[in-house]
């Protein structure tokens, strides 16, 4: 049968991506938001230390080097497969029907919208600290349709089993290339497995309301992925990525410590029951729920944490818990 031998969770998005020249620029960007009333949010103390470009390249690097050492445990683990738990952006609109759960099912596998940039590539070249004006007009890379190799049997099993588990998941099937998917669920090739050599099964939760399960229900899926995986007829062995996270584009730091803590201790009274009001206090914090799922299809293995990076990127407040870790 098949055996889940590891979890891996890694934040994604421009904070990661970009280069530090750019993250003021990233920061306005947040602010034009309409959904909050940024002047309304208190000041965190010492804000202003964290918007210096001599921090955002502090931060940059160190993210850099954590991508660097979570690909080495994947390398490490040799896993066949990789689940991809994660949600498409862009939230619930007039034309789209976006399930609470989802499943990929494609054969062909599906087409991915990804950053087009050579193997390995960030967005800052080699120099780029020492040249911070020719980093600063760097073109932002230009956006391809991709196809990554994919596990049919798996995915199909997936739906089949969680469904036996009483988890009602949606048949997802796209058409269009490119369509459903973007650098939420590329991001395992873009900044890890550059060369695509492991085939992934995406898998979606919603982050958006009104259709967002729970955090309870969420542990709940991630507990009924593991036993479905564990029925697989199959000697391959399998890892579980959450990709995204934590909290974005309102940085939440005392958040985001109260969730690292639970994955690192399995605290699952802490992570099935956590505010969905703060979690909904800015529209990418809750792809923190990818993570508790994660933690509940590799429980009782605990996380390991590899780095927790607060990316502040405007005076507001605005940015992104940069988060890596992994279950082994």
């Amino acid at each position: 049968m098949a055996e889940i031998v590891l979890g891996i969770g890694s934040s994604h998005g421009p904070t990661m991506n970009s280069a530090p020249e750019k993250w003021a620029a990233l920061g306005e960007k947040d602010q034009l938001d309409t959904r909050f009333d940024f002047a309304s949010l208190p000041r965190r103390p010492g804000i202003e230390q964290e918007v210096t470009i001599e921090r955002f390249r502090e931060r940059y690097d160190a993210v850099q080097r954590d991508v660097a050492e979570l690909w080495g445990v994947i390398q490490e683990a040799r896993p066949d497969v990789v689940v991809v738990l994660s949600n498409p952006h862009g939230g619930v609109t007039n034309d789209v029907m976006q399930p609470t759960f989802g499943i990929h099912l494609n054969d062909p596998a599906p087409m991915t919208s990804a950053p087009s940039r050579s193997p390995g590539q960030s967005e800052r070249p080699a120099g780029a600290r020492e040249a911070g004006a020719a980093a600063a007009a760097t073109a932002r890379p230009q956006r391809e349709t991709r196809q990554f190799p994919t596990d049919g049997d798996l995915a199909r099993h997936l739906m089949n089993g969680l469904i036996e588990e009483g988890i009602d998941v949606a048949a997802n099937f796209q058409t269009t290339p490119g369509a459903g998917l973007d650098s939420a669920y590329s991001l395992l090739y873009e900044r890890f497995d550059t060369e695509a050599t492991i085939p992934y099964v995406p898998v979606l939760l919603s982050r958006y309301m009104p259709n967002q399960a729970t955090p309870r229900r969420c542990y709940e899926f991630g507990q009924a992925l593991r036993r479905v995986v564990e029925r697989w007829a199959s000697s391959k062995r399998v890892a579980i990525m959450a990709s995204g996270g934590l909290s974005h584009q309102i940085l939440d730091e005392e958040l985001d410590r109260e969730v690292i803590d639970a994955l690192v201790e399995g605290n699952t009274d802490v992570l099935a029951s956590l505010d969905r009001v703060r979690l909904n206090r800015s529209p990418g914090t809750p792809e923190i729920l990818n993570w508790v799922a994660t933690a509940a299809a590799l429980e009782p293995t605990t996380m390991t944490l590899l780095d927790y990076v607060p990316c502040y990127r405007s005076l507001a407040g605005t940015g992104q818990g940069v988060t890596f870790g992994y279950w082994k």
